[in-house]
């Protein structure tokens, strides 16, 4: 699913780091199968709040890594858009209007993905869980989720 090595890091090296966050390419990182999975998942609930969809080819897709200045050290987060213009100018340029992210919350020895997505320009803001048997928890995050 994730590929990640000592101290759960990514073993290649950020595309991106700010103060909070370190950002990776998801190739190399996120199974090609997962990531599907998290773009169809992504796009069902893209549908429900009437956001565009993120799809292949086009998509961007970044992992995110708090780091120790992060309210969330250590959270591992894939960041998807709808094209990879859109995606620098969310996390090289800070300008996001719309974003969509999957936290993945470990509990116990599974993990839970913790969907966010949001739209600025219609104060939008949805949340929702899955669980590892693919439960749908919505209007909430995984962390109130047991």
């Amino acid at each position: 699913m994730v590929s990640l090595g000592p101290k759960n890091l990514p073993m290649t090296e950020p595309v991106h780091e700010t103060i909070k966050l370190n950002y990776y390419e998801c190739r190399g990182v996120i199974a090609p199968w997962f990531l599907e999975l998290l773009v169809a998942e992504m796009n069902y609930f893209n549908e429900l709040v009437e956001l565009p969809f993120v799809n292949f080819p086009n998509l961007g897709c970044v992992v995110s890594v708090g780091t120790e200045k992060s309210l969330t050290p250590g959270r591992i987060s894939v960041q998807l858009f709808s094209n990879v213009r859109l995606m620098n100018d969310c996390v090289r340029d800070e300008r996001c209007t719309v974003f969509r992210s999957v936290s993945l919350v470990q509990k116990g020895n599974t993990l839970y993905r913790s969907y966010f997505l949001s739209d600025l320009s219609r104060k939008l803001i949805a949340q929702h869980c899955v669980t590892d048997k693919g439960k749908l928890h919505s209007d909430t995050t995984c962390y109130t989720v047991d």
